[in-house]
């Protein structure tokens, strides 16, 4: 993935970040716990939550160390390495404890999703009881258009550029299908594709 158009999109996407925290934070309900962002395309929404709730204890993870030290240069120009941490794993075997975190966040999932995959069910393992992922793609229910339409054809752009695949909703609900995870998951269209995933109390 090539950096330098990675931090293009994250930094377009920079005045999107609080309204996803918003809606994260719908299903969430909680201002404290142990978070973990998923992916190249995290930092954005760590740092926002960060931001609102200082009490949050987060780690970033991602299987490149290459993208791991962009995203470690991002976070401490914010000013806040002191507070998430960075681990290097493999997304289809996460380097994880079960039931480790409390909120799953993974944007821009579908670079990742697929049928073959073992992805969803290693969130679900990593989650808490109680806990909540919120994984998908899209803008966001609540952001305004006006933002939308300023960056929609730079961030599809480089988006295509750096291999986005494209899903249907029929194969989004395979996937979760074939995860074992039905039950568990909601599916939201609105600001996107988003999947709401939960891990009851044993």
């Amino acid at each position: 993935m090539d950096i330098n158009e990675l931090k293009q999109v994250n930094d377009l996407w920079e005045k999107i970040y609080p309204y996803l925290v918003s809606q994260l934070m719908d299903s969430y309900q909680r201002s404290t716990g142990q978070v973990l962002e998923l992916g190249p395309f995290s930092g954005g929404i760590s740092i926002e939550l960060l931001r609102s709730y200082p009490e949050f204890d987060i780690t970033i993870a991602d299987s490149s160390k290459k993208v791991l030290e962009y995203l470690k240069k991002e976070i401490s120009n914010a000013g806040f390495s002191q507070k998430i941490k960075f681990k290097h794993t493999e997304l289809n075997t996460l380097d994880f404890d079960d039931l480790r975190f409390d909120l799953v966040i993974l944007r821009g999932a579908f670079f990742f999703l697929d049928a073959t995959n073992n992805f969803l069910r290693e969130i679900f393992r990593v989650l808490k009881h109680g806990g909540v992922a919120f994984i998908g793609g899209g803008f966001g229910k609540d952001t305004p258009q006006k933002l939308i339409d300023e960056i929609a054809d730079e961030s599809r752009r480089l988006n295509d550029s750096l291999g986005r695949k494209r899903i249907s909703m029929q194969e989004l609900k395979t996937i979760v299908k074939d995860s074992g995870l039905t039950a568990n998951c909601k599916i939201v269209e609105h600001g996107g594709i988003w999947l709401i995933l939960k891990k009851s109390f044993a």
